[in-house]
C-alpha cells in the first residue's frame, strides 16, 4: 500500500514538473508546515519557472529532492565549485536545508490565492520568523492557528476549477 501511494506521489509530481518545464508556470496545493505563517496547507500556489540566477534573498521556491518537493525561502546564494546554489529553508524550520542546485530548482512562487485574488508571497521578517519557530515547536498553538486559517478561507473560499492541477 505504502508502495501505491509512493508511486502515486511520484507519477503527480513527475506530472507537475512537466506542466511546469512546458508552459512555464504550475498551481499546486501546499502541504505541510515548514512555511507556516507565511503559506499553510492547503493555500494554493503560483509557480513560475525560473533560474538560479533569477532567484533572489526572500524569494519562496520550489525545488525538487529525493523524489519530494520542498517549498522554502531561499536566504543567499553560494558558489559550489563552478555553480551557483540556493541556501533555503522554510520560514518556521530551525535549520537551513542543503544547498539546491539548478537541476533542481523548479521554480519560484509568485502568488498565493486562487488566481483571481492571488497575493504576492509576504516577507520573511523577525516577527514572522519568530511565529513561524513558535508555531513549529507547539503543537498546540499550531493547531490552533491552522483552525484560524481554517475557519477564515472558508468563509471566503472560491471553488477550484476543474482541471487544475493541485497536489
Amino acid at each position: 500500500m505504502l508502495e501505491d501511494h509512493e508511486t502515486r506521489d511520484q507519477s503527480r509530481n513527475n506530472l507537475a514538473v512537466e506542466v511546469l518545464r512546458k508552459t512555464g508556470t504550475l498551481r499546486l496545493s501546499a502541504f505541510g508546515y515548514s512555511m507556516l505563517p507565511t503559506l499553510y496547507p492547503g493555500d494554493i500556489l503560483t509557480i513560475k519557472r525560473e533560474t538560479v540566477s533569477a532567484i533572489q534573498a526572500g524569494d519562496v521556491v520550489l525545488y525538487a529532492r529525493a523524489g519530494r518537493f520542498f517549498i522554502h525561502r531561499n536566504l543567499r546564494s553560494v558558489q559550489r565549485g563552478s555553480e551557483t546554489a540556493l541556501v533555503t529553508r522554510g520560514d518556521s524550520m530551525p535549520h537551513a536545508d542543503e544547498p539546491v542546485v539548478a537541476s533542481e530548482l523548479l521554480g519560484k512562487v509568485i502568488g498565493i490565492g486562487d488566481g483571481v485574488e492571488a497575493r504576492p508571497v509576504t516577507p520573511c521578517t523577525v516577527w514572522r520568523r519568530t511565529v513561524g519557530l513558535v508555531l513549529a515547536y507547539s503543537g498546540r498553538l499550531r493547531s490552533l492557528a491552522l483552525r484560524r486559517h481554517k475557519s477564515r478561507t472558508n468563509a471566503s473560499a472560491p471553488e477550484l476549477v476543474s482541471g487544475e492541477l493541485l497536489r
